[in-house]
């Protein structure tokens, strides 16, 4: 799977929700893993019929039928699953096109940065007819923020696309998105939060001159020892120690959902670990 499918849940941005239907949610497919994510949060796992590719969080979720990519599902499969509503994620303009001219109530929104993951949990819970709970859920992530007391910024560099022997592709996480927002949360100064795009690719000599003091690798997936060991010594050949490199590899530090917010713990003590001489695992 690419880092797009990860990082922004297989579908393109948008920054308006689509109107909201009225009716049966008894047959709900998401469109994207992180949909599917905030939908469970939501305790209506069991509304659930189909769901896109790379799905794997909830367990319960992984075991639902596949409708195919988050990009391009499948309109037969879904048609035999006999949806009641769609969620989706980003502008999914096609999908939603598709699933109007099927009359198959339809709601997308953007899930780019923490104001928009705490609109689409109420708009998705309006829409599965559990508001108190949509409410509840966005109170608990916010009080499990709240308890991680970040102290002084640390200056990091949020990398992301890093494969191991090659710094060719580096992208990093600008202002706004929710990336930026979890790191601050944690107690990370993002470097390159006056850049004015959202994702953008850089340069190592941009890197190296803005200096970090801590390098949050993000990974989609597990890394294996050999793997670890070139992500680390790429940095390193640019001057950087190995204990100033973080290697995060879970999906949940790079998808949109109710296990985001939940990670700034662990991205506070990432970033904290070099007080107390800690060295990447």
């Amino acid at each position: 799977m690419g880092l797009a499918l990860v990082l922004l849940g297989g579908a393109s941005c948008g920054r308006a929700p689509s109107p909201m239907p009225a009716g049966d949610a008894s047959r709900v497919i998401c469109g994207t893993p992180a949909v599917a994510e905030i939908v469970f949060a939501l305790g209506c796992g069991d509304q659930v019929v189909g769901v896109s590719a790379f799905t794997d969080w909830p367990p319960e979720a992984a075991a639902k039928p596949l409708i195919g990519g988050a990009l391009s599902p499948n309109r037969e499969r879904i048609l035999k699953l006999e949806p009641t509503l769609i969620l989706s994620q980003g502008k999914a303009e096609t999908l939603g096109s598709w699933a109007r001219a099927q009359q198959i109530p339809f709601v997308a929104v953007p899930l780019d940065t923490l104001d928009e993951l705490q609109a689409a949990i109420g708009t998705f819970a309006s829409a599965l007819g559990v508001e108190e709970r949509g409410e509840t859920l966005w109170k608990e992530l916010e009080e499990g923020c709240a308890a991680c007391s970040a102290g002084e910024s640390v200056p990091v560099f949020i990398a992301i696309g890093h494969a191991p022997g090659d710094l060719s592709a580096l992208m990093t996480s600008g202002p706004g998105t929710f990336l930026d927002e979890l790191v601050a949360r944690a107690g990370g100064q993002n470097l390159f939060a006056d850049v004015k795009m959202d994702w953008p690719s850089i340069s190592t000599e941009s890197l190296i001159r803005r200096a970090p003091s801590i390098l949050l690798d993000f990974q989609p997936f597990p890394m294996e020892a050999d793997q670890v060991a070139a992500l680390v010594a790429d940095w390193e050949k640019l001057g950087f120690r190995a204990d100033q490199v973080r290697l995060l590899d879970e999906a949940v530090f790079l998808r949109p959902g109710p296990r985001a917010v939940q990670s700034v713990p662990l991205l506070a003590e990432a970033i904290r670990g070099s007080e107390k001489g800690d060295t990447p695992e």
